[in-house]
């Protein structure tokens, strides 16, 4: 059963600045949208998202070493991390982590702006998270959420996943 009572965590990362830094120079982002072969859909027929992601496995080691600086302790076990971004236009479909098959899932904002993280309660009723630098959202692998379609003229956002398989 998950725990509804998700919370942010301010300023649990502390070196955004160095880390947008690292994306902005190296960042290999891999698109995920409509027909790409990496799209991202919460169910077998059901809608496509449209972002894009730097997986770890295409970051350098000094760029994996800068996000790890200042949050060590999650390392441990810690069996991938992504970077997401979201440009206007840009959405995450709702899904539930747990679907993935992770039993523990970190999502840090790298941004501040206008909210677009939601998440779902028991009675499916959505909540808005008022996004802001360096919080990690700290919920439970079984809640549904999404990111709500990002606006014209928006700036970009960006945010840190860490998973655990």
């Amino acid at each position: 059963m998950p725990n509804f009572l998700p919370e942010v965590v301010p300023n649990y990362v502390t070196n955004v600045d160095e880390i947008l830094n690292h994306i902005k120079q190296f960042g290999k982002f891999t698109r995920r949208h409509p027909g790409d072969k990496t799209q991202h859909k919460a169910k077998i027929n059901g809608p496509v998202s449209k972002f894009s992601t730097w997986y770890s496995k295409d970051m350098s080691q000094d760029t994996i070493n800068t996000i790890w600086k200042t949050i060590p302790e999650d390392k441990k076990h810690c069996t991938q991390m992504v970077i997401n971004r979201y440009e206007p236009g840009d959405f995450l479909v709702k899904h539930c982590d747990a679907q993935g098959g992770y039993w523990k899932f970190k999502l840090i904002f790298l941004t501040d702006g206008k909210p677009h993280f939601c998440w779902y309660d028991k009675q499916d009723q959505a909540h808005l998270v008022q996004e802001s630098k360096g919080a990690l959202f700290n919920m439970d692998i079984g809640l549904y959420h999404e990111v709500t379609q990002l606006t014209a003229n928006e700036p970009n956002k960006y945010s840190l996943c860490l998973i655990y398989e």
